[in-house]
């Protein structure tokens, strides 16, 4: 198995690099500014305070923060509070508001949890996407079929849907693959080829494996610890692999690309490699770029976003 590498210190678990330049889509979210355990951010024309435990760092430009419409606080009972011109608004009235990232319209909501619905981050993954997916902007005579699990609220599954892709959108939570509806509909995508699936990752691949269904691109974005609909316990450190490994059966004969993103201090992506070439025999046509995700504030400073690993199969 081939890894790009490089010889920066990093923080991350064996296997990772650093991820030099993260380029966005043209959108209307920014990141202005981190520090003291939070971030602001800018998402349309609502600025946000929320909490970012690793920003352990100094502030950089403080007259920002004053400019706060909305913020969250784990440690009060009414954990958001509107502010400066949302001073008027109710709790129940800070959302949804939109959020454009290119072509695609997302819904901000403001959870109890004290997420928003996006991950801008991974939209950095996009232009990987589409230039394997679709080498040098050429029509494919077949739909690519991408498989996103744990796919949340939908922002990459919208971007593929636009550039012409077939998705399966699967994620255990009702209301967010709700939410991701609202947003295709947002989007004007509302005919785009895309199957919503309410339902644990792991029970839906080894279904699909039944099926002998096969995909060009798997994306998997998948939290440390969660519950299947049925209360089935997801443990990354224990589940992550197994997967990986039906998902590689999963993949056919062109195209074939998986990208594994998150957060855990869990994951050791030379683990997975190694298992992966191993069970698959595959070590020589695997090649694995990993990367520490980031997002820039104003000042340049970069903020980690977890990682990412691409893996592209010839």
């Amino acid at each position: 198995m081939k890894v790009k590498n490089d010889n920066s210190t990093s923080t991350f678990p064996q296997g990772f690099t650093r991820l030099i330049h993260t380029h966005l889509p043209k959108s209307d979210y920014q990141l202005l500014d981190f520090g003291g355990g939070r971030k602001l951010e800018r998402l349309g024309d609502v600025l946000v305070d929320r909490p970012c435990p690793i920003t352990n760092s100094t502030r950089e430009n403080p007259a920002l923060w004053r400019e706060t419409q909305l913020s969250f606080d784990l440690s009060e009972k009414d954990r958001w509070h509107n502010h400066n011109s949302w001073k008027d608004r109710t709790e129940e009235s800070a959302g949804p508001w939109i959020c454009l990232c290119g072509e695609i319209k997302l819904l901000i909501k403001p959870t109890p949890a004290g997420q928003l619905g996006i991950f801008p981050e991974h939209w950095a993954h996009w232009e990987w996407l589409r230039k394997l997916l679709f080498p040098h902007n050429e029509a494919t005579p077949t739909r690519p079929r991408v498989l996103s699990l744990f796919a949340y609220t939908g922002a990459t599954t919208l971007a593929l849907a636009r550039l012409g892709c077939e998705v399966t959108h699967v994620d255990a939570a009702k209301p967010t693959v709700q939410w991701a509806r609202e947003n295709c509909k947002q989007s004007g995508l509302s005919e785009a080829p895309i199957r919503w699936i309410v339902d644990d990752a792991v029970a839906f691949v080894k279904r699909e494996l039944r099926r002998n269904k096969q995909y060009e691109a798997i994306l998997l974005d998948p939290p440390t610890y969660g519950h299947g609909i049925q209360g089935d316990r997801w443990e990354i450190h224990r589940d992550l692999i197994p997967l990986m490994d039906d998902c590689w059966q999963l993949l056919s004969d062109q195209r074939r690309l998986v990208l594994l993103c998150g957060h855990s201090s869990h994951v050791r992506i030379r683990d997975i490699n190694t298992h992966l070439a191993q069970r698959h025999g595959r070590e020589s046509v695997i090649e694995c770029e990993v990367a520490q995700a980031h997002l820039c504030d104003l000042s340049g400073r970069k903020l980690d976003c977890g990682f990412a690993a691409k893996y592209s199969l010839g």
